[in-house]
């Protein structure tokens, strides 16, 4: 059979392409891993870490091909079969990394999400036993193992996880133009794009394994038909991949500058908040006080006791006035007081609720010792997405219980209300968008404000469930020391 020319040159540079192959996903990978700490309110760039440790991975096996045919010239031939099996499992886990951070791009709830994993895993293990079993009783070698392993993993997890992970690429566009990232919103569908392409050469086309289908569907008939190496395809189609995933970790970028920005709005809101407070107390209730004495000395001078007695009462309202107008003037300026200022705010919004509902809450709090850096105003926003979701409950779960779970942890603090009562329609479940009512767009657009998200689910046991997740700043930073503080204020509560 003649070799086209092409051919040949890739046949005699196949160390080379292969290498290069894993030096694009190696990038890829290390790209995203740096990253992986910093705070962001999108599904897209917090889950990238399973695609990093997915690129890292299949870097990795990738030289393997390249650096184990070496050491077999100096190594035992038990050392090298020990080197096989190892980059055989690190495949398949990449391949579980990949499906991973495609169920993480789509909205499942907590529980299915859970489930998806736990058979994951559970999948992989049968893949690698069953792979042994049949290589025990078919007399496979190693080589023909570790591709039986490779095609199996391919086919049962890197055709779904390439195809859920562009899906949720292209989901994500729809986020980025509410979030104004309208520029960055053309290499998510780049990503997609790749991703698509991908599951074809990476999940259908898979490697020589006994069992496996020939012709084009199989590594040696693609290469034998076409003349173009599948590290080649591959290759191309992870430098798409890292092209886009670079533009789209500018997301961190602008989100720093959406957060200062805000901060600048906030600093300007609370000189507004101070300024406002300030001419109430030393205008509008000095006026008040002034007239209330004015109408207590009236009340003094008149001979009328009707009329006397109903100056008094006008008095008492306007003092009652005065003490409305300084409580509201302690809110403009009190601050959140840290977790332990929060935890305490919440938890006397949940003793009020009880008394004014009679219906059975319970609060906990967890990790206030290990908060990281909170977000401006975090305090005043939770409470209000807890009234809310406490409302929500006693208008429309009927009879129930209702559990508070407040949790604060270096990099994210979580709010969990769960009630045990009638469930949520299906068209509100999932993320809240802004069309569905005041209330539930409230709670949106605070979440939004503090760089996080709101999630309405169907709790595990029935009833509803609100899921508040704020990411935070751990890493200490001295270049811009502003992204610490989080996501700012509204102006008016």
């Amino acid at each position: 059979m003649h070799v086209p020319q092409v051919a040949t040159f890739f046949q005699q540079n196949e160390t080379v392409l292969v290498f290069a192959h894993g030096v694009i996903l190696f990038a890829l990978g290390f790209a995203a891993w740096l990253q992986r700490r910093r705070a962001t309110r999108f599904t897209l760039t917090s889950s990238l870490i399973w695609l990093a440790s997915y690129a890292f991975f299949e870097a990795l096996v990738i030289w393997g091909f390249v650096f184990i045919p070496i050491q077999s010239t100096y190594l035992a031939p038990g050392v090298i079969h020990a080197l096989v099996v190892l980059r055989a499992v690190l495949q398949s886990v990449a391949v579980v990394f990949l499906l991973q951070f495609g169920l993480r791009l789509v909205p499942w709830t907590r529980e299915r999400l859970r489930a998806f994993s736990i058979a994951s895993v559970v999948a992989w293990a049968a893949i690698i036993i069953s792979a042994t079993v049949a290589a025990g009783n078919r007399g496979w070698n190693v080589l023909e193992w570790e591709d039986t392993t490779a095609a199996l993993s391919r086919y049962v997890f890197l055709i779904p996880g390439a195809l859920l992970s562009a899906y949720g690429m292209w989901r994500q566009r729809d986020e980025l133009t509410r979030s104004g990232m309208v520029g960055i919103r053309p290499y998510a569908a780049l990503a997609a794009a790749a991703l698509l392409v991908y599951a074809v050469v990476g999940g259908v086309i898979v490697e020589p394994a006994p069992w496996a289908p020939g012709g084009l569907a199989n590594e040696s008939g693609w290469f034998a038909t076409t003349g173009l190496p599948l590290a080649v395809l591959r290759g191309l189609v992870a430098l798409a991949l890292l092209l886009a995933v670079i533009k789209l970790l500018d997301i961190f970028e602008v989100e720093a500058k959406q957060q200062i920005e805000t901060l600048d709005r906030a600093r300007l809101v609370a000189e507004e908040r101070a300024r406002f407070g300030r001419d109430l107390h030393d205008g509008t209730i000095q006026s008040i006080y002034a007239s209330g004495l004015h109408l207590e000395a009236v009340a003094l001078n008149t001979d009328d006791a009707d009329t006397r007695e109903e100056m008094r009462r006008v008095v008492g309202s306007l003092n009652a006035t005065i003490d409305g107008l300084r409580g509201y003037i302690r809110g403009l300026q009190a601050p959140d007081g840290g977790p332990a200022g929060i935890a305490s705010d919440l938890d006397r919004i949940v003793h009020d609720f009880v008394d004014d509902s009679h219906v059975e809450v319970t609060f906990r709090v967890t990790g206030q010792e290990s908060c990281g850096p909170l977000p401006e105003d975090a305090g005043q926003h939770l409470a209000h997405i807890l009234r809310e979701s406490l409302a929500n409950a006693a208008r429309h779960a009927g009879p129930c219980t209702v559990s508070v779970r407040l949790t604060f942890r270096p990099d994210e603090i979580n709010l969990v209300v769960a009630d045990t009562g009638h469930g949520i329609r299906d068209e509100i479940a999932g993320e809240v968008a802004p069309g569905h009512g005041n209330g539930l767009r409230n709670m949106y657009e605070r979440a939004r404000w503090l760089g996080g998200r709101i999630v309405i689910e169907s709790g595990p046991s029935g009833g509803t469930r609100v899921v508040l997740a704020v990411p935070l700043d751990d890493v200490e930073s001295t270049e811009m020391p502003a992204t610490r503080q989080g996501i700012a204020t509204e102006v008016m509560s």
